[in-house]
């Protein structure tokens, strides 16, 4: 006997090797697949990932034991080579079962990689077992037992390497993972190679040595093995990314989708979406709490079903339009469950699929407490609150709104006047005074027939607009003695009879002319019958246009006024409810040269109209800001002066080059400049008007809304233009009292505009009544002559020392 020495075709050691390498890159693959896998899908890819792990180890020892060169021919048995392959497959089976479960402790680790190193070795020595020749094999303890130790190891790192790439994402741990197959396939046939080195082959029969060339035929069925097993790793490797791909759409699918899930589920907006019939198809779980119908009540109504106020033909045609693809937004009112009306704004937009609209998801806000704050408001401003009439604000909107919406008919607008009612109320006292206001109220209500609309527009005064006259002159003529008679008529308080004198001043236009004009000359009508005398009717004619030459006298006078530097600024404190001056506002005065200082409600409506007023308001402007600056540096402390613009100055193109040229001669910080805009300026173009109000905080300076709540349109302002302040009309504040609409009115906007983030100054405050009120509502602060009339700058830093003096302790 005597010990045979073979050679390795290096070629075929070679393929051993990328089959190895393979063989380990699909197993790091597969436990990302069978990790990912559930169920029946799960057992599928274990199986098939150890049938193709298996095969490749298997393949990679077998070509490597065709690939050592014998001196004999060698034979094998198909049963071992069959039972080593079994156990190649069961311990990857066992491997990846291991690794693929959802928990991988040490337990697992240690047991899965034992398993898998046993079945290695099994697989290993039953293929030598199964070498048929005239040889037999005797193996070196310590190099056997170095495999051994090998295949532990070398399975140990596999496990943990499967494990860790398992979850792999990212081109990165891609590259990892084929350097890890590289170092794995390198281990694996090194435990190979040992054990072929452990093995050594005792020739039986010297005689019958043969060749130690390899047979065609052993080479071949090497060759055959390893493309056959390459095949199928390659198959195995391109099956499973082809399901990674898959599941990793999949999973980006099932991602979106609880995306969109979570918007439409935990959405405060109630959601929903609608067929093309106009039945709803699903609802979020706002849809209920703001409706009051849950999801199993609302699927499947139709939405014209549930709508109290409008329309159907409203709702189909906003239905039609969103069919077509245009989105949608609009109010409707609809019935909750429990009975009561709720305000929804609704956005539809198209469900489109494939270019064609399949249906509309519909999103619903509840906005009933705006729509019910906004009708208070609207009430309290538009509505006298001692007799309940519209007040002159409704009326004037009135006659603009039919100015717009007819324009052939005629109307007449008479004022009435109760004369001497001072004296009245004085005499009888003012809560009989309240009620016999309201008696004639009433009687001016029973002759409200259709056409006609009745306001108090004054402590005194009543209004009452005919429309679609058709006698002109002469059937106002005769509604105003008809009215007059009625109301000479006397009224009745408690034991006493009340006989009223009543002046009348009335005019008669077509409604093309403008609503404020009308009033202004039945204006002048009353004012020209009570210079005649009292109670009496007066009609509108051109002779009293008198006031139009004296209107033209007074832009003269404002144009040689501005060339002779006329115009002086005088200063109102603004004053927080500690009693500090924190502010200031600039009120422009004109000094005439023979007339002494000229009323601002003479000269400030003719400078409007003529043009003027952004000169002055520029001039304005520039002297604030100087003689802010000069008590900032004489030692006052810093404060805002606010100073009024104009809509002339507003529309200005250059207000902004304005604004920052008397900053930079002044040298006066933007922030201690206030610019205050009224609500006319917005409402005249909205769009302009946010953009200019944006550039003006740009700057730095702070901007208010003047007059608050004599426009009809404050609420949505507030919102989106860039406003710091809001200052509440004298008119509200002037009739803070208990249980009035102004009072109502001041502590809405109070609360509102601090729910906003915005200060408020309340305007025209005179008595102690309304500085306790306005504290009790919180209010920022107040301006009026409560605290001072509007001072020169003289008197006013004397005003500014005596209340520092004041305010240092005794």
């Amino acid at each position: 006997m005597q010990q045979m020495i073979g050679t390795y075709d290096w070629f075929l050691v070679f393929l051993s090797y990328v089959i190895s390498v393979l063989a380990s890159y699909t197993a790091l693959d597969m436990g990302g697949r069978i990790n990912a896998a559930r169920g029946r899908t799960r057992l599928i890819w274990l199986c098939g990932g150890a049938t193709a792990m298996g095969l490749g180890i298997w393949s990679m020892h077998f070509v490597g034991m065709l690939a050592y060169r014998m001196p004999v021919e060698v034979h094998y048995d198909v049963s071992l080579v069959l039972l080593s392959i079994v156990f190649a497959v069961i311990a990857s089976y066992i491997a990846l079962a291991a690794v693929g479960g959802r928990h991988f402790g040490w337990r697992n680790w240690t047991v899965g990689g034992l398993f898998m190193a046993f079945g290695i070795i099994g697989m290993h020595y039953t293929g030598l077992t199964a070498m048929k020749m005239n040889a037999v094999i005797q193996y070196r303890p310590l190099v056997l037992s170095l495999s051994v130790v090998i295949a532990v190891i070398t399975s140990m790192a596999a496990m943990w390497l499967t494990y860790y790439f398992r979850d792999d994402i990212g081109r990165s741990r891609i590259y990892r993972k084929v350097g890890s197959g590289f170092v794995m396939g390198a281990a694996i046939s090194g435990m190979h190679y040992t054990g072929m080195g452990a093995a050594c082959f005792i020739s039986l029969d010297h005689m019958n040595w043969m060749s130690n060339e390899l047979s065609v035929e052993t080479s071949l069925i090497a060759y055959v093995i390893g493309m056959m097993t390459l095949l199928v790793l390659g198959i195995a490797l391109v099956t499973s990314f082809v399901d990674k791909r898959l599941a990793h759409h999949a999973a980006k699918l099932h991602e979106s989708e609880q995306h969109f899930q979570s918007l439409f589920d935990y959405n405060t907006d109630a959601v929903f979406s609608i067929d093309l019939e106009g039945r709803f198809i699903a609802a979020n779980p706002a849809v209920e709490a703001i409706t009051g119908y849950s999801a199993e009540e609302t699927v499947g109504r139709s939405l014209s079903r549930i709508s109290e106020l409008w329309s159907t033909d409203e709702l189909n045609w906003r239905f039609a339009e969103s069919v077509k693809g245009i989105p949608q937004k609009f109010e409707m009112t609809i019935k909750h469950k429990q009975g009561k009306s709720i305000d929804l704004s609704v956005t539809c937009v198209p469900i489109v699929v494939n270019r064609e609209v399949t249906g509309l998801f519909g999103i619903c806000q509840d906005i009933t407490e705006k729509k019910q704050a906004e009708r208070r408001i609207n009430d309290l401003a538009y509505r006298d609150d001692l007799t309940g009439m519209p007040n002159r604000r409704y009326l004037l909107e009135t006659l603009n709104g039919l100015t717009e919406a007819e324009e052939e008919i005629e109307r007449a607008l008479l004022v009435i006047d109760i004369d001497r009612f001072k004296l009245i109320n004085d005499s009888i006292g003012q809560k009989q005074g309240d009620k016999l206001l309201r008696q004639l109220s009433d009687r001016l209500h029973h002759t409200a027939d259709e056409g006609k609309v009745i306001a108090r527009i004054g402590s005194d005064e009543f209004a009452v607009l005919l429309c679609g006259i058709e006698g002109g002159e002469s059937e106002a003529a005769a509604e105003a003695l008809q009215l007059h008679e009625r109301l000479q008529r006397p009224f009745t308080l408690g034991a006493h009879k009340v006989h009223l004198s009543l002046t009348i001043g009335y005019a008669v236009q077509s409604v093309a002319a403008n609503g404020e004009m009308l009033l202004k000359h039945a204006d002048s009508a009353l004012f020209y019958s009570k210079k005649l005398g009292r109670n009496r009717i007066q009609a509108y004619s051109s002779e009293m246009d008198e006031a139009s030459e004296q209107k033209l006298a007074l832009e003269n006078g404002l144009r040689l006024a501005l060339e002779r530097d006329e115009f002086e600024v005088h200063y109102q404190p603004q004053v927080n409810m500690q009693g500090q001056v924190i502010g200031a506002e600039a009120l422009v005065r004109w000094r005439h040269p023979e007339q002494g200082l000229v009323s601002p409600g003479l000269f400030i409506p003719v400078a409007e109209e003529s043009g003027l007023i952004h000169l002055i308001g520029e001039r304005v402007l520039r002297m604030a800001c100087r003689q802010n600056k000069l008590w900032q540096e004489a030692g006052f402390p810093p404060m805002p002066v606010s100073v009024n613009l104009s809509n002339k100055q507003f529309e200005q193109p250059h207000l902004i080059e304005t604004i920052r040229e008397a900053l930079q001669e002044s040298g006066l910080e933007p922030k201690y400049l206030d610019l205050e805009i009224t609500e006319s300026m917005m409402a005249a173009d909205a769009n302009n008007a946010e953009t200019t109000l944006r550039r003006l905080k740009q700057i730095g300076v702070q901007v208010s809304m003047d007059d608050f709540g004599t426009g009809y349109s404050s609420l949505s302002y507030l919102n989106r233009f860039p406003i710091d302040k809001l200052k509440i009309d004298q008119s509200f504040v002037r009739d803070i009292a208990h249980e009035s609409s102004g009072a109502s009115i001041v502590a809405t906007i109070v609360a509102m505009s601090h729910h906003l983030g915005l200060q408020v100054i309340a305007e025209g405050v005179e008595t102690q009544e309304q500085i306790d009120f306005l504290r009790d509502k919180k209010c920022d602060l107040v301006q009026g002559y409560y605290y001072s009339p509007p001072l020169p700058p003289d008197d006013f830093e004397r005003y500014l020392q005596n209340m520092a003096r004041s305010a240092e302790p005794a």
